[in-house]
């Protein structure tokens, strides 16, 4: 997968599940062209507002949560998953997703409050919460078997 297959890949995701409108892939660490055989990096925007980001590296001996506190293992949306609601505890209007898939680990980060639909601001439910892990597992499961 090359870094611009990933960013299409995320923002596919947000325009067709999520809903959201007007979403653009920012700050390019990578040309578009690279492919990615250790990991990617992709954030989106809205205007200005950073409204979502997806990591994925390999990392064997790594915590797919990357240590941070707050996260809980979710085994109702996947064996391997990790979520960390910030809306619940800090207000913060934000959603982490981490997994792991063999050797590589991913996260992917969802702001709410500055992701647009048409309807307005993103409110993700958990059906949108199970879109949004299967997205994860999805795309790290093909880092796993192709990197």
């Amino acid at each position: 997968m090359t870094q611009g297959e990933m960013c299409d890949v995320l923002k596919d995701f947000f325009t067709t599940e999520l809903h959201a409108v007007d979403a653009r892939a920012t700050d390019l660490i990578l040309s578009t062209d690279v492919v990615l055989t250790v990991g990617g990096v992709c954030t989106l925007a809205q205007g200005q507002k950073l409204v979502g980001a997806c990591v994925v590296r390999n990392a064997p001996n790594d915590d797919p949560t990357e240590g941070r506190r707050g996260f809980a293992k979710t085994p109702e949306l996947g064996e391997a998953v990790w979520v960390y609601d910030l809306r619940a505890d800090k207000g913060d209007h934000t959603v982490r997703f981490a997994t792991r898939i063999n050797t590589w680990i991913a996260m992917l980060e969802i702001r709410e409050a500055d992701t647009q639909t048409a309807e307005g601001d993103l409110h993700l439910t958990d059906d949108d919460k199970r879109k949004s892990v299967q997205f994860l597992t999805e795309l790290t499961t093909k880092f796993a078997v192709n990197g």
